[in-house]
């Protein structure tokens, strides 16, 4: 009996300290919307080459990110939209490295193919007739609805479609307004009316980068990563050549380059 008991406690022992490599090997990351697509792809490409790690990604406002963060929300990185949340967040003490860009964003107006509206008359086409709902990203905690602001303020239209904005709550959200009907145009990030998905669906003006301040998007490792050895492999895995060859597949330009 009692040896029976030794050899199924050993055989548990064997299985906990071949476990825990895994167990260790899993990090939460919450990022930006704008990178719903891109992310998905680099945390397969990371998985691929790091196959006893795994890597959980919600997505969301930058601004919300930061609220849940700082409520005690237990993710190990955060990928911002804006760099200043992550630098506000290392400034409070709940990031644990200095905080990094990883790439530089655009914004488009975008419509679906079947609205009839022609997106090649530029930022004009948010004043045809036909345009009653223009969907955007809360300026609040959404960087996407801060830059579209900014947009229709640089051409002096802002005033103009004030009461036609339909608000959403993060970039992702305001993309469905457009794609689902609940809104005639929208401005959204260059990367989702890139991916796939809404490639199929819509067409898209690239707003002139002049018309609003840079879209330096940013990362930074929060205090439940200290230690992780996954976390620093996916943070280092960010700045590779995989990880930048998805990013400009999404049309993000990249830092020093």
């Amino acid at each position: 009996m009692k040896n029976a008991f030794r050899f199924i406690t050993t055989l548990l022992l064997a299985f906990f300290s071949a476990a825990s490599p895994l167990l260790a090997g899993e990090i939460s990351v919450t990022a930006a919307s704008d990178l719903q697509y891109a992310m998905k792809d680099i945390i397969a490409a990371f998985e691929k080459t790091n196959p006893t790690d795994k890597v959980s990604a919600v997505f969301g406002s930058s601004g919300k990110a930061v609220s849940q963060i700082e409520n005690g929300a237990p993710y190990d990185l955060f990928f911002s939209a804006d760099i200043s949340y992550p630098e506000k967040l290392r400034a409070s003490g709940a990031a644990i490295s200095t905080p990094k860009p990883y790439a530089v964003g655009r914004i488009v107006v975008w419509v679906t193919k079947q609205s009839g509206l022609d997106v090649r008359k530029g930022i004009k086409v948010l004043l045809d007739p036909r345009v009653k709902k223009i969907a955007l990203a809360n300026p609040v905690h959404a960087p996407y609805g801060n830059i579209g602001k900014e947009v229709m303020e640089h051409y002096g239209i802002y005033g103009k479609l004030q009461d036609k904005l339909v608000l959403g709550e993060n970039i992702q959200q305001t993309a469905q307004f457009v794609e689902t009907g609940a809104a005639d145009a929208g401005l959204v990030a260059y990367s989702l009316a890139l991916a796939p998905a809404l490639a199929s669906v819509g067409n898209y003006f690239l707003v002139p980068s002049e018309a609003h301040n840079p879209i330096v998007q940013g990362y930074v490792l929060l205090k439940p990563a200290s230690g992780n050895a996954t976390a620093a492999k996916f943070e280092a895995f960010i700045a590779s050549p995989a990880a930048r060859v998805i990013f400009r597949k999404y049309g993000f330009s990249l830092p020093n380059e």
